[in-house]
């Protein structure tokens, strides 16, 4: 069964990317359907910052990204819509109050996600975008007209689509990888999708006892392609290790297990370097314990003793080599991870449409005309912060304006 009504512009997917486009496209006059496969679209504005919503970073910062496709490309795309600008739509268009957080700088939505989704559902309704929900496109076919095939063999007819399905994190929220799927006949590249800005498992038993302990350090993960380096927050968890400089840096294991490389991940404790290390463990009365403790917790100073068998013996008495093992430990611990968090829980998706396959001035498809991409979708990622709802909204404006500007 097919609607009787052609849509200029169908957007396919309810997340920030989809809301976004779908407001711009109906700005400029587009008949606009937007379509999505949960009751209650935007889900995953609902879980970013455990439900503050961290919508913004502080800056804009193209070189943080991560893509296989062309930084240039990336860079290009990211500067078409400023931050000041995506936050002025925000704040007043949308009316969506943010803060900044007086420790990082981050900005969070005030009432958190369940505000700034509704807040962005209600600009859409008000800009006379047509939502179509619980319904998933399963087949796009066409090109003009796009006949979009939803089960029960219900069909919508659009003149241009704007797909922002999402990548294959947070399934629950939506976003299984079905949008890339759609594109398979298309001869679109795709880079194979992997998690990203996840949790690391971990292989040693001995660090459960350290679970639920917060601290400041470096992560440097490497593999035979890819090295990420971040110095931020970590966490033991009773699985292995978790916090930013994790999260950030966990691509690298990812994508090593998808290329079957080896990856190894490393920490450095505090930020002392090793030569400041040496001096403080070779001279002075205090106990080599007691010189960690003024670092770091002291679970952790006393695990690290216990895994050279080090007891609480004098600086001054140290061994060389045995103060050599221990500079080691404290500035480049190898952890025991033995493979990254699945797409369950992962923040984001890395990987999907290749930069090149689309015109990055309006996320176009160069192969098909009157296609667009954007979100999630394509390659790209950043670090946790307010980056990836950044890429959302602002190739969300830049397909919705320009499937829209077709129709003025």
């Amino acid at each position: 069964m097919s609607e009787s009504v052609l849509y200029d512009v169908a957007v396919v997917g309810g997340g920030p990317a989809g809301l976004t486009a779908a407001i711009f496209a109906a700005r400029r006059g587009a008949n606009v359907i937007l379509i999505d496969r949960k009751i209650d679209p935007g889900q995953k504005l609902l879980l970013s910052g455990g439900g503050r919503c961290n919508i913004l970073p502080s800056v804009s910062d193209p070189d943080a990204y991560v893509t296989d496709s062309s930084p240039f490309t990336l860079r290009n795309i990211l500067r078409s819509w400023p931050l000041e600008d995506v936050r002025f739509f925000l704040e007043v268009e949308a009316k969506i109050k943010v803060q900044a957080d007086p420790a990082s700088g981050k900005l969070h939505v005030i009432g958190g996600g369940k505000v700034a989704r509704s807040s962005l559902l209600d600009l859409a309704e008000r800009t006379g975008v047509k939502i179509k929900r619980n319904f998933q496109v399963v087949r796009l076919n066409g090109s003009n007209p796009f006949f979009l095939t939803c089960p029960e063999k219900r069909t919508i007819r659009a003149t241009r689509v704007i797909l922002a399905c999402g990548g294959l994190s947070y399934p629950q929220t939506g976003s299984d990888g079905s949008g890339l799927e759609l594109l398979r006949s298309r001869d679109i590249q795709i880079v194979p999708p992997y998690p990203a800005l996840t949790s690391l498992i971990g292989a040693r038993s001995t660090h459960r006892i350290l679970s639920g302990i917060t601290m400041t350090v470096t992560v440097t993960a490497k593999s035979e392609t890819d090295e990420a380096s971040c110095r931020d927050g970590f966490l033991f968890t009773h699985r292995g290790y978790s916090g930013p400089a994790i999260l950030n840096t966990s691509h690298v294991v990812a994508r090593a297990r998808q290329r079957r490389e080896q990856a190894q991940v490393f920490v450095a404790w505090t930020d002392h370097t090793e030569d400041e290390w040496r001096a403080m463990l070779t001279e002075g009365k205090r106990s080599v314990r007691g010189v960690l403790l003024r670092e770091m917790p002291d679970r952790v100073a006393d695990q690290l003793l216990s895994e050279i068998s080090l007891d609480e013996g004098r600086v001054a008495t140290l061994e060389k080599d045995r103060r050599e093992q221990l500079v080691r430990l404290l500035t480049r611990y190898p952890l025991p991870i033995t493979r990254n968090d699945g797409f369950s829980s992962a923040e984001v998706t890395g990987g999907g449409v290749h930069l090149s396959e689309i015109e990055p001035k309006t996320m176009q498809t160069k192969k098909v005309p009157n296609l667009y991409i954007c979100g999630e979708m394509l390659d790209a990622f950043g670090p946790i912060g307010g980056t990836n709802f950044l890429w959302a909204f602002v190739t969300g404006n830049r397909a919705g304006e320009a499937a829209g500007m077709k129709s003025g």
